[in-house]
């Protein structure tokens, strides 16, 4: 078989996208930064914002399946004009591009310090609680609701 020489449409080397340096990007007017703490669906988050005050921001449709946002990121939301409790995502900033925000004390120091997703409320929410029973309990339930079938 003759090997293949051409590389495919779509296989692009993700290891060059990464390695490549961004221009750090301030945040302007009617912007701020802030620290994605919970994804909620349907390209809605919530996020935190420098003064810790929690609301909800929108993923716009340019970022969908191709930036991916886990809780922890930061960002930079926009208040909409018309709009004044919504807020959109403008942009996402990268781990080098973090640092170097606390660096320029631009985002306070708590964005990363903040361990974000380990409440334990929300943990036991998530999960079952089993009671330990004996199986002579169990036996002696069963044998109170079972029915024999000559006393119908």
């Amino acid at each position: 078989m003759p090997k293949k020489t051409k590389s495919k449409k779509n296989s692009s080397n993700t290891s060059d996208l990464q390695k490549k340096k961004r221009i750090l990007i301030f945040k302007e007017d009617m912007e701020e930064y802030a620290q994605v703490i919970k994804i909620l669906g349907d390209c809605r988050i919530t996020v935190m914002m420098p003064d810790k005050t929690e609301v909800m921001a929108i993923i716009p449709g340019r970022f969908r399946k191709r930036c991916w946002m886990k809780p922890g990121d930061v960002v930079i939301i926009s208040r909409r004009s018309f709009q004044e409790s919504k807020f959109d995502v403008v942009y996402k900033y990268n781990e080098d591009e973090v640092r170097n925000l606390i660096t320029y004390y631009e985002i306070p120091e708590f964005f990363v310090t903040v361990n974000v997703g380990n409440d334990e409320d929300e943990y036991k929410e998530n999960f079952f609680e089993f009671r330990d029973e004996d199986p002579e309990d169990i036996d002696s339930e069963e044998g109170k609701n079972t029915i024999d079938i000559s006393e119908i």
